[in-house]
């Protein structure tokens, strides 16, 4: 075994200056005034032979600073949803359809399978194959599955047309039976019967018969695989081997209790469809929201939302209780709390980019770093009291933190070189206290801040301190 070499490429990188800031800005919108994209790895190489050794994320702020490329941040929050988990058997029955191919020689037939798979324990519990996915199949599905299992509390399906036309729902109403559309982006919605077919689809792989016969066949071989499958799979413990297999769950009794308590756990759920010292206070924005617009939350819901509210900034939810209810007055079927949500979420990643960008032109927007780089060169001659005087004016008055820094390293520089030529300090102390006194155009608080700065460099003891600014 050969060890790999890292180069070592501490110390080596370019200093950025505001001429470096201005190379990289022409170079960059001379590529894209020919049409071309800005691929940072490979702008980042043309950099390197020019001379200017950056890293691509200095360049990319570089970029960020001076408007030639877009602030993005990743979404470290978590996502509001509402579960839909079940703890019984036989509670809630997932049902959905999928396309499969069958190729006899040159001729390919395709079937719509419509598939029962029971939530809590993962069993296959009936399925029925046609030609395109039908209100009938459904109901087909559906009387399978009773006649095996008996009747489910609810039935998951999508918004599709054959799962929610007229017989599927009177059907539905005359046995007694919830139906509970998914909505969409929940990761705990119909994801059930996906799983069930990525794995029906990868056991069985692609089927293809070289032989000459009628659709019929190919109907009767496809029902027959996916009944092999179906007999195999409910055999076989889904997470654990511990736990029962899908079959034997299903054949656990279930008192009335428990069936009662999660029908009306899932009429709660198809109710919230249809209409979140610091983290306290966001807590009770969160309940003032739903407590003003009468949001109706079941127990579960309400939860997720008050572990979610948490991670977004005040700002964020401030402007989100503004926005949500602008739209609620033009639309009341957006008065629900995954809508808050969406808002929410929307809000806080457009502040966290506008943060982002702040920050790079911060650091390296070019007429930021001209301007700064003005401040630093100014001056070169003796310090004087007045010019130590100008130069704070524009540490307590200019926004830009990195300019702030630079002034105010420079007064701290030039009140040492100063103090070398006063033998008593209480006099430099007065002249400095008669010049602020003669500016007009600082309120009481910069010149008390300006104060503040001139007693510490006047200390010896600050000799030997670097000065930074509190975020």
């Amino acid at each position: 075994m050969k060890p790999v070499f890292v180069p070592d490429n501490r110390g080596k990188a370019s200093r950025v200056t505001a001429q470096t800031v201005r190379h990289i800005y022409e170079k960059a919108k001379s590529v894209k005034e020919h049409g071309n994209r800005i691929r940072l790895k490979q702008f980042t190489e043309d950099l390197k032979k020019d001379g200017l050794i950056l890293s691509s994320k200095t360049i990319n702020e570089i970029l960020i600073a001076n408007d030639l490329a877009s602030a993005q941040t990743r979404n470290r929050r978590p996502k509001f949803y509402q579960s839909l988990c079940q703890k019984i058997p036989n509670g809630l029955l997932s049902i959905d359809g999928s396309e499969f191919a069958v190729r006899l020689g040159d001729n390919k037939f395709t079937f719509n399978v419509e598939l029962g798979v029971d939530v809590a324990s993962f069993s296959h519990t009936s399925f029925s194959v046609a030609d395109t996915e039908t209100g009938m199949e459904v109901i087909k599905v559906l009387e399978s599955h009773i006649k095996d299992w008996g009747t489910p509390v609810g039935v998951l399906c999508d918004h599709g047309s054959a799962n929610l036309c007229d017989n599927v729902s009177i059907y539905l109403k005359k046995h007694d039976i919830e139906l509970v559309p998914v909505g969409p982006a929940n990761p705990k919605g119909n994801g059930t019967d996906e799983g069930a077919f990525s794995q029906i689809k990868k056991a069985l792989g692609a089927i293809c018969l070289n032989m000459s016969s009628p659709k019929a066949i190919a109907k009767s071989f496809l029902e027959a695989l996916i009944s092999v499958y179906i007999y195999m799979r409910n055999r076989l413990s889904l997470r654990n081997k511990k736990i029962t297999t899908p079959v034997e769950q299903m054949a656990m009794p279930v008192t009335d209790n428990n069936r009662n308590a999660e029908r009306q756990r899932i009429m709660e759920h198809k109710k919230n469809k249809a209409g979140t010292e610091e983290e306290q206070f966001k807590l009770d924005r969160l309940h003032w929201v739903i407590q003003h617009h009468g949001l109706k939350v079941d127990s579960l819901a309400l939860k997720r939302a008050e572990k979610t509210i948490k991670a977004y900034g005040l700002d964020a939810i401030n402007e989100s209780e503004a926005a949500f209810l602008k739209a609620i007055r033009t639309k009341t079927d957006r008065k629900k709390l995954p809508y808050f949500f969406g808002i929410l979420k929307n809000i806080q990643q457009r502040l966290d980019e506008d943060a982002k960008r702040q920050y790079c032109r911060q650091r390296y927007n070019y007429d930021l770093m001209l301007k700064m780089e003005q401040w630093s060169n100014k001056e070169d001659t003796e310090p004087t009291v007045d010019g130590i005087i100008k130069m704070l004016k524009n540490a307590v008055t200019i926004k830009s933190r990195r300019i702030k820094e630079v002034c105010i390293r420079r007064v701290q520089e030039w009140t040492h070189e100063l103090m070398k030529s006063y033998r008593y300090i209480g006099s430099l102390k007065n002249k400095f206290s008669d010049a602020l006194g003669k500016l007009q155009d600082l309120s009481l608080e910069q010149k008390k801040e300006a104060w503040e700065l001139i007693e510490q460099f006047l200390k010896p003891e600050s000799r030997d301190q670097s000065v930074t600014l509190c975020p």
